[in-house]
């Protein structure tokens, strides 16, 4: 049963990972683009062609390994927004290695900003029983 609940949390996370890497590539490309939106479906496809690969590997790698106790849709967001953050010196100076290479880092950056910032189960229930000594304040 363990096994199966892994594979389909796993499943899920590829998923999560392909549709926000989508979503974050057309961004990219619309930043690319003038904005115009007859270039949306060219952004579109190109957040298919790059995004969604990335995203499928990316996104379940950085949950299990980095972020187990980050809460979904904060791991999605957060690294979406890094993503995001770290293509656009690379978009702006119209430099597409720079902005590939920049939106990894802050994916990455983003991750493990997440991990070191949200306590583990443990140290949630720790901080539970702390509050819990703390006197109340009338």
């Amino acid at each position: 049963m363990r096994a199966a609940r892994i594979a389909a949390v796993t499943a899920g996370l590829v998923a999560a990972g392909a549709v926000a890497g989508t979503v974050v590539t057309t961004a990219i490309g619309m930043l690319w683009s003038p904005l115009d939106p007859r270039f949306l479906p060219g952004a579109f496809m190109f957040g298919l062609g790059i995004g969604a690969p990335v995203g499928a590997v990316l996104g379940p790698v950085a949950a299990w390994l980095l972020m187990r106790h980050v809460p979904l849709g904060r791991a999605i967001g957060g690294t979406a927004l890094g993503t995001l953050a770290g293509a656009v010196p690379g978009v702006m100076l119209m430099l597409p290695g720079i902005a590939y290479m920049g939106a990894v880092l802050g994916f990455g950056v983003a991750a493990i900003y997440l991990s070191a910032r949200t306590p583990s189960q443990d140290g949630r229930a720790a901080a539970m029983e702390d509050r819990a000594l703390l006197p109340e304040i009338p």
